[in-house]
């Protein structure tokens, strides 16, 4: 992706991009039937991206996918979309059971050019997209709000007691405040992140390990 494109034209694809995604709800909570957590671990330039599809109401898991690939781009600030939107969405292509909505580690709107990776990821599906992640890429937090000069972008969520909250903005088709009322569902203590996005984590390092010991 980074031989293809300069960094200019890959800007000028967030842009359009960000004027794709709905920030209105396509689904309400009590609509969603199954959601998905997607993650990406890293092995030199290889990258295993960990699908796992739960049920929304019982959070107990219906689907396990790990797709292996090359890695798209060397990690850039504000351009993440571009090194682990492509897996995502193949790792999406070889899943079973279709999710409701889609869990993304990293950012929605609350990105410099509002076009975050549950942004690419959720105009590229056409699904609705949460962007859950541990810091600000941009924005200050304003009692339980994401602030981006001047507008609310996303939702502060706490989910362990001593523990930094999260940082929830939307990526398509969901809004604000039910972004955060879906994630706050998907908390399984003591976990800190929502259980979709906590189990593909262990499930892409897990992966990565196994391909390790392979080799050994």
């Amino acid at each position: 992706m980074a031989e293809k494109f300069s960094f200019g034209k890959l800007k000028d694809m967030q842009y359009q991009v960000a004027q794709q995604a709905v920030l209105e709800d396509g689904i309400t909570p009590e609509e969603i039937k199954y959601i998905a957590g997607f993650d990406v671990a890293y092995q030199g330039d290889k990258c295993f991206c960990a699908a796992v599809v739960l049920d929304y109401k019982t959070l107990q898991v219906v689907e396990k996918k790990v797709v292996v690939t090359k890695v798209p781009m060397n990690y850039v600030p504000g351009f993440l979309a571009f090194r682990e939107g492509p897996p995502i969405c193949q790792a999406y292509y070889d899943l079973e059971y279709e999710p409701d909505v889609i869990l993304v580690d990293g950012h929605g709107i609350a990105h410099p050019v509002r076009s975050g990776l549950a942004v690419f990821v959720g105009v590229e599906l056409g699904k609705p997209c949460i962007g859950v992640a541990k810091g600000l890429l941009v924005g200050e937090a304003k009692d339980d709000d994401i602030v981006l000069e001047g507008e609310i972008v996303g939702k502060l969520v706490k989910t362990k007691v001593y523990a930094n909250p999260l940082y929830v903005s939307p990526g398509n088709m969901i809004s604000i405040e039910t972004a955060a009322e879906i994630v706050k569902h998907c908390v399984v203590p003591p976990h800190k992140m929502p259980e979709p996005l906590h189990m593909a984590h262990r499930f892409a390092d897990k992966s990565l390990k196994e391909k390790e010991e392979i080799k050994e």
